[in-house]
């Protein structure tokens, strides 16, 4: 990488970066491309250069988000901690960065952009599902999860949630601005409607 490249790349990560601070504090729809400019140090020009709207730059900032969960999962899973402890951990990390961004990454990241919903296909196929995969046969091991659960009918179940959601974008109003929804929601999916043993 060239000079001129390396500059190119370090002002696209300063954009990305002042962009993520900004939603964080004030939400997508409230921070404009001159704000987020002005914190990153670059005229409004080099931003639309980089991403060519601010549509496209939020794309870009929820696949950031969306790739920082799933590394964070990842992490949990290589620690040494039981099966429960690190759903816990997971759900956590997943419910506080939601939560983070006014409650509006989960409509972004499911709104009707096709360009979007391609990208978050390749990632649940590619990435997603088999971190999902890896965390229920360690779930196994332990004893947590019933031997009796395949790992296709894990993957269909998850597959109705997720094309659910997505099918219905309206559902994600009801759930994320409420951590307490989410979180609860998450038990149901963990325990299902019986509940957790003693």
């Amino acid at each position: 990488m060239n000079g001129f490249e390396r500059k190119k790349e370090q002002k696209k990560k300063a954009i990305l970066q002042a962009a993520l601070e900004l939603f964080k504090l004030h939400g997508f729809k409230k921070v404009s491309i001159s704000d987020i400019a002005r914190a990153a140090d670059v005229s409004q020009v080099t931003i639309y250069n980089h991403f060519g709207s601010k549509d496209g730059l939020i794309r870009e900032v929820v696949k950031a988000l969306l790739s920082r969960i799933l590394d964070k999962a990842r992490e949990i899973i290589r620690e040494d901690k039981s099966f429960p402890e690190k759903l816990e951990a997971i759900i956590f990390d997943k419910t506080k960065i939601a939560s983070e961004y006014q409650g509006e990454l989960m409509r972004a990241a499911v709104r009707n952009d096709p360009e979007m919903q391609d990208w978050i296909e390749s990632f649940w196929q590619e990435d997603v599902k088999q971190v999902t995969l890896d965390l229920l046969k360690e779930g196994k091991r332990e004893g947590y999860v019933s031997p009796r659960q395949s790992e296709e009918l894990f993957s269909l179940y998850l597959e109705i949630l997720r094309r659910g959601v997505f099918a219905s974008p309206d559902l994600i109003n009801k759930i994320e601005p409420d951590v307490e929804v989410y979180r609860e929601l998450n038990y149901l999916f963990i325990y299902g409607l019986m509940g957790k043993k003693d």
